[in-house]
């Protein structure tokens, strides 16, 4: 038997100004740097700056070094279809870096409500799920949290119990975990949803 509950974090009281930049420098302070993807792109335009280099000076001073084969290129079919694949996997490479600049990563902490913008402050994925999953377990009827999800406006929360009739139980974890979340207050706030899965003691 499986039973579920869900219901939207409760609504807050407005927050003064100070609150909500404190709020806007917390999730700034912990936004993912998508470290990988700058570290290709800064190898990519190393590579084209030092080859370019190369031919310039080898140009400037005659000597027969060059990294491109110019008079190969010279007899290229710019209407051709290598061309063209070329030109579009150039485009989708510089889409992925544009759109990997602008849209913000998944950080591995999460940021938590403040009240000043000079103290930022925030708690692991790890220490949160952690943190989540013992507020269920010591719910009532629980013996065992299979798993706990995070996702940007929800937690989603999976929990045993050897009671038969579990009617009830799934809100009662449910309301430990939103009172866990109240205390921890991460950003931004998230609902609960928690499925009880029946199994034996």
């Amino acid at each position: 038997m499986i039973a579920h509950a869900g219901r939207r974090a409760p609504a807050r009281r407005e927050r003064t100004s100070g609150e909500r930049r404190a709020d806007r420098a917390a999730r700034h302070a912990f936004r993912s740097r998508r470290v990988p993807v700058g570290t290709v792109a800064a190898l990519l335009l190393t590579a084209a700056a030092v080859i370019g280099a190369i031919d310039v000076i080898a140009a400037m001073t005659g000597a027969s070094l060059h990294v491109f084969a110019y008079r190969e290129l010279i007899d290229v079919r710019w209407d051709g279809w290598v061309t063209r694949g070329i030109c579009i996997g150039l485009g989708l490479v510089g889409l992925v870096f544009l759109l990997a600049g602008l849209l913000p990563g998944r950080s591995r902490i999460v940021p938590l409500h403040g009240a000043v913008p000079e103290v930022v402050m925030g708690v692991s994925r790890r220490g949160l799920r952690s943190a989540v999953a013992a507020a269920a377990a010591d719910a009532a009827g629980v013996s065992r949290v299979r798993r706990v999800r995070l996702r940007r406006t929800r937690v989603m929360v999976v929990a045993e119990t050897p009671v038969h009739d579990a009617q009830g139980l799934d809100e009662g974890v449910a309301e430990a975990v939103r009172e866990c979340l109240e205390r921890i207050r991460p950003l931004p706030a998230r609902a609960v949803t928690v499925r009880m899965k029946h199994k034996e003691g």
